[in-house]
């Protein structure tokens, strides 16, 4: 019964009832699978290795999802919106990824049914590719319909994993989104997140602080700011920089402590090594502010918001008075 996950591995991700019967199993064996934890039942009728299910993320499980609806219903629907944002591996926040996203070619008009939010469209070949035998707007219509359906935060962090992914221009994506997309519903949000995009933010973390810094009017920090020693010896890379008053941020997204850390057997080698990087951040004359999830939570924005802005002006007067003192 195992090797029905490598079975499940080649078909994408997932496998129908009908696949598994004509494997030789009966109901009753699907049913054991499933309470055995061997089988995770993600749609009516399908099912997904467990070992796998759980082990992806939310955008992987809608990679997954998309398939095997797409691999029911044939090429007369074409993955779009997050779902084509998802199968080109762009990173989406603030929407919901288990819906799945597809746009009927058969003229037809959209509708809500099992999970499934099915949109009416016009597209011809040159906006379609292929991934994996499913057929998927191109990515740059992928973020702009992401972009369309969902807030200005969340058309950050699209666009800026667009950006970043496949080295695209946000020049070219507005070009695009301003001679297609500008009367479209969702249009002022939308454009609003895509010329805030920026590859240089890294993670999803850094696009979510640099638009807190947007909302709240904080002077816009140069993304990926490195310092230099007075030889001109590497220091450090930081988040954000604000050059003139020599300060700094940084998202703690807690990461690097966990399952990306270089040193998972020492995790406090982490800690203490930036612990040290900060001392001499901070040794040449750089005041930081650092910031965690929680602190984006919508009940904490503001009063981060307002901390970050004090952390700074304070950087600026210190700054100035070095100044003043040196003349």
């Amino acid at each position: 019964m195992d090797d029905i996950t490598a079975v499940i591995e080649v078909l994408g991700g997932s496998i129908e009832r009908h696949e598994i019967l004509d494997l030789g199993w009966n109901d009753r064996q699907i049913g054991e699978a499933v309470r055995g934890g061997l089988l995770t039942r993600i749609r009516y009728g399908t099912y997904a290795a467990t070992t796998v299910w759980d082990h992806s993320s939310p955008g992987q499980r809608l990679q997954i999802l998309t398939r095997a609806v797409i691999g029911k219903l044939g090429r007369h629907v074409v993955a779009s919106h997050h779902s084509a944002a998802a199968l080109h591996g762009f990173e989406l926040f603030g929407v919901d990824l288990e819906r799945v996203h597809l746009t009927r070619l058969d003229g037809r008009t959209g509708r809500i049914d099992a999970g499934v939010q099915y949109h009416r469209g016009r597209l011809d070949e040159t906006e379609l590719i292929e991934i994996d035998g499913c057929l998927v707007v191109r990515p740059d219509r992928a973020v702009i319909e992401s972009a369309l359906i969902s807030g200005t935060e969340s058309a950050m962090v699209v666009a800026s994993s667009y950006l970043r992914g496949t080295g695209g221009g946000r020049g070219e994506l507005l070009e695009v989104f301003d001679a297609h997309h500008a009367d479209w519903p969702g249009s002022i949000a939308a454009r609003s997140g895509l010329a805030r995009a920026d590859a240089r933010f890294e993670s999803v973390g850094e696009v979510r602080t640099g638009h807190l810094f947007h909302r709240f009017a904080i002077e816009a920090p140069e993304p990926q700011f490195t310092i230099l020693d007075a030889g001109g010896r590497f220091v450090a890379r930081c988040d954000f920089g604000w050059r003139r008053q020599r300060h700094v941020g940084e998202f703690d997204g807690m990461v690097k402590y966990g399952r990306l850390n270089p040193d998972p057997g020492d995790p406090g080698r982490v800690l203490v090594g930036e612990k040290r990087r900060e001392d001499e951040i901070r040794d040449l004359g750089f005041g930081v502010s650092r910031v965690t999830w929680a602190d984006l939570a919508p009940g904490r924005a503001a009063a981060t918001a307002a901390r970050i802005r004090a952390d700074v002006d304070r950087s600026a007067r210190i700054t100035a008075h070095r100044l003043a003192a040196g003349a």
